[in-house]
């Protein structure tokens, strides 16, 4: 490098690392700037802004009518209990464990919607402030918004007032130009170590393992998968260790992804869509899960309103989109997001992967669900209904299916009429409830 190009670049940096300063507040400063009214956008998981939301809680009763907008929180903060439900109230389009006492308390409320609509979402909220955990700054002046980043459109962060980010060099760096926000975009930074909450992998049962060894067989060589959010999904991902030439197009990257290419199983080399790259939205593990995606340029992290946009899913051939079901009635409509009527989830992306799989050249999608649950008196109830029970949510209709596999098998309902699709889910069902299953049938289907 000449001596005149590098002094401009020791310019360039000294003069970003005179904004970063100037910006550099402390998290109780930040917090002192909220006001009621205000509306707060966040992302989620470990993007979550720790030491702000520890501010916040000191001063809830501060404010009135404040919301933040924000999806799978791992922590319970002060503000988030019932006596400050005047002061601030979470919306959410994910419902996680958290989630689901704060909606007991009052505290929050969940918004229907497919993950791929954020934007949209956004666009009707406003939010005026954006807050959210980023790494440290490179000698460009960019920061990354990480693991969960890609869940907070750039457009809301444009428009709104007040930019502030908490800078934590615990998290990973993802590739990814959407992901990137530079120090001119931003208006107040704080600095913080705080830990980062790991999510491990969660047991694999005895049932997952069979679902898993149906759904393998259906995955050819060659093949973009997407495997959705959970502890079964993460389990087919370790069931596919015989298979060759992978792609990945999927919203969440887990453990299981990992392994896979670490073993050179997933390795792009057959995908049309961004030959070799992983194509993804956000990251759900532990530390060792995030020293991988750090920097890793196998990746290509992007905002979910492009990554799960059904169209740009379809772009990949012979794309095989696994999701999870809670519950199914015979004629293949999916419960995946309620029990009854308490939200335990969210909509997510299950039908922005439906649909793009039918649009893929050779594609396939498959909902998996356990055949059967037990309930709090531990009596085994059937996960296959005859009608949803009351109350319960359609994640995906009937319309959107193709396979469905539980442990014990496969059905294809695509194109089927009814009395077939009854037939077929009445097949796959546990062996305990499929005679009271076709007496229900006989009553409603005559065929």
């Amino acid at each position: 490098m000449a001596l005149s190009e590098r002094k401009i670049k020791e310019a360039k940096y000294a003069s970003i690392q005179e904004e970063y300063l100037a910006k550099l507040r402390s998290a109780e400063e930040l917090a002192a700037m909220i006001r009621s009214n205000d509306v707060i956008l966040e992302p989620g998981g470990i993007n979550i802004p720790h030491d702000f939301h520890v501010a916040l809680s000191k001063r809830a009763k501060e404010v009135q009518n404040v919301t933040i907008c924000l999806g799978l929180c791992l922590k319970l903060y002060d503000f988030m209990n019932p006596q400050f439900s005047d002061n601030i109230h979470i919306e959410t389009p994910f419902v996680g464990p958290v989630e689901r006492i704060l909606i007991e308390w009052g505290t929050a409320s969940y918004i229907p919607q497919h993950l791929n609509q954020l934007g949209e979402w956004q666009d009707v909220r406003k939010p005026n402030v954006v807050s959210m955990v980023v790494t440290p700054m490179d000698e460009e002046g960019y920061f990354n918004r990480s693991a969960f980043g890609g869940l907070v459109p750039k457009r809301a962060i444009a428009k709104a007032d007040t930019v502030m980010v908490e800078v934590n060099p615990k998290t990973p760096w993802l590739i990814g130009d959407d992901l990137k926000i530079h120090i001119s975009e931003i208006d107040y930074i704080c600095e913080t170590d705080a830990d980062l909450v790991e999510i491990p992998d969660i047991p694999i049962t005895d049932v997952e393992r069979e679902i898993a060894a149906y759904i393998a067989d259906m995955i050819p060589d060659g093949s973009t998968i997407q495997l959705g959010l959970g502890g079964l999904a993460n389990a087919i991902g370790y069931f596919l260790h015989d298979k060759k030439d992978l792609g990945v197009h999927t919203e969440v990257v887990q453990k299981s992804f990992m392994e896979l290419m670490q073993l050179g199983i997933v390795n792009g080399s057959k995908k049309n869509f961004y030959p070799g790259k992983v194509l993804a939205t956000f990251c759900v593990g532990d530390a060792e899960l995030w020293k991988y995606v750090d920097h890793n340029d196998d990746f290509m992290f992007t905002e979910v309103e492009y990554n799960n946009n059904p169209y740009v899913i379809g772009q990949n051939d012979n794309l095989v989109s696994v999701n999870n079901a809670l519950c199914m009635d015979l004629t293949g409509q999916v419960g995946a997001e309620s029990i009854r009527h308490r939200q335990y989830s969210g909509t997510g992306g299950q039908l922005n992967f439906l649909q793009g799989a039918k649009m893929s050249n050779g594609g396939k999608s498959i909902i998996a669900l356990n055949s059967s649950w037990s309930d709090k008196e531990g009596k085994l109830r059937s996960s296959i209904v005859p009608f949803m029970p009351p109350g319960t949510i359609v994640t995906s209709p009937r319309s959107e299916v193709e396979y469905i596999v539980t442990e014990y098998g496969v059905a294809n309902l695509k194109f089927k009429k009814i009395a077939d699709r009854v037939k077929a889910m009445i097949k796959i069902a546990h062996p305990d409830f499929r005679d009271a299953l076709a007496f229900e049938a006989k009553r409603f289907w005559r065929e």
